[in-house]
């Protein structure tokens, strides 16, 4: 967004958090011009109301506690963590998420605890209370816990931006999409 108010000073962009049900109401009412979400929580692309723009597919790795003993296991899926204690949020994405991801690899998470934010998610994690799904855009907060790739079971979130149906042509709008697209484009290795 940075480069967007330098590129574009004359773009006002205005951030309204909310859950994601509410921002698609505030996007057809009018009272917001863009709205971005988990694709999960998005209207289908079968709503003629909006339209959905791809921004991201977001890898999850698993956060272990320090010491763990499958830290440093070859290859680790998410059927390895099967009998440990999960941590993830109560109810909305992110447990639908969890539950999804440990339920293709073949079982069902043991919710030990419930936390919404990253913070007290990688916390818990780091005071050995339990195994946690993150993303990986979130692995640079994850100091003092062991975070490892699930190449085999690959759990992806994807993120979405979406527009009334029309307005992402309108060019304030094109330049916070493009604005958004740049910073979700994966950087150089």
């Amino acid at each position: 967004m940075a480069a967007l108010k330098r590129d574009h000073p004359g773009v006002e962009v205005r951030v309204r958090e909310a859950e994601a049900a509410q921002s698609y109401e505030l996007l057809a009412a009018g009272a917001v011009d863009l709205a971005v979400s988990l694709a999960a929580h998005a209207p289908t692309a079968r709503d003629s109301r909006f339209t959905r723009v791809p921004l991201l597919a977001d890898p999850l790795d698993v956060a272990l506690p320090p010491g763990h003993p499958l830290a440093d296991a070859p290859a680790l899926r998410l059927a390895d963590l099967s009998r440990e204690p999960w941590i993830y949020g109560g109810s909305g994405p992110w447990s639908e998420i969890t539950q999804a991801a440990c339920e293709a690899a073949g079982f069902v998470p043991e919710q030990a605890h419930s936390a919404a934010g990253w913070t007290a998610i990688l916390a818990l994690v780091e005071a050995g209370m339990g195994v946690a799904l993150i993303p990986r855009m979130a692995v640079a907060r994850a100091a003092g816990v062991t975070v490892r790739p699930l190449p085999h079971d690959r759990p992806t979130r994807h993120v979405i931006a979406a527009t009334r149906r029309g307005a992402d042509a309108a060019p304030a709008v094109a330049r916070v999409l493009e604005a958004l697209r740049q910073a979700a484009a994966p950087g150089p290795c």
